[in-house]
């Protein structure tokens, strides 16, 4: 077997058994054991801007770390 059928007979397992497991799982599933999506509940998204100008206060004590200084400069 030369070095390109091997290649390509490992490609081709790789795929069956990818195939294979995802057949399985599809033929497995039990839908009563699951919520459906549509049950979840969203949940409130926070934003931050590393980029803001504001100087409020960051809570604790803490800083910008160094890598982020005022002066524009990075480590």
């Amino acid at each position: 077997m030369t070095p390109i059928q091997r290649t390509l007979f490992a490609i081709a397992a790789f795929v069956t058994l990818a195939v294979g497991s995802f057949i399985y799982f599809i033929a497995n599933w039990d839908s009563s054991k699951a919520e459906p999506i549509g049950a979840l509940k969203a949940q409130g998204t926070l934003y931050a801007s590393l980029l803001s100008d504001s100087k409020k206060s960051r809570g604790l004590g803490q800083r910008l770390s160094p890598a982020f200084s005022s002066s524009g400069t990075s480590l």
